[in-house]
């Protein structure tokens, strides 16, 4: 499979949203995303300064998307990545590996020190962020609240 990665552009926009819909439908996610609340993560994301949102695209056809946030810390910029899906026929392709050397290479081009994220602790996704180079950290932890 040949794909180019690319900034994300707002005519990639309905392709990247498809991707993300796709992506979370099936294990270990089973989300119900809808196209509507899809375009608004995504939009968010482009509309946000400083960004990083990548597409992997194959003749005009969007398989990948990066999506991430630059935020200020005490040690300087980080980029928060606040999506990377693949479309499922397209996953291990070396996509999701492409997509994320590119945010890395952007990320510190654009004087962020690093690139961090918030997944699952255990199982594939695990597995492939460390085989990628991250770490998982034992100082933090994920809290959440819901009505």
């Amino acid at each position: 499979m040949l794909f180019q990665i690319e900034r994300l552009v707002s005519e990639h926009l309905k392709g990247a949203a498809d991707v993300l819909v796709s992506a979370y439908a099936r294990p270990p996610w089973n989300e119900n995303w809808s196209l509507e609340a899809a375009v608004e993560d995504i939009t968010y994301v482009l509309d946000t300064p400083k960004s990083i949102a990548l597409a992997a695209i194959d003749r005009g056809k969007v398989l990948g998307i990066a999506l991430g946030i630059r935020q200020r810390r005490h040690a300087g910029p980080v980029i928060y990545l606040d999506e990377l899906s693949v479309l499922p026929e397209a996953q291990r392709a070396g996509i999701g590996t492409a997509l994320l050397s590119a945010v890395f290479e952007t990320a510190s081009g654009e004087g962020c020190n690093s690139v961090w994220l918030i997944s699952k602790r255990d199982g594939e996704l695990s597995e492939f962020y460390r085989r990628c180079g991250f770490a998982l950290s034992n100082n933090f932890g994920l809290y959440s609240k819901s009505k």
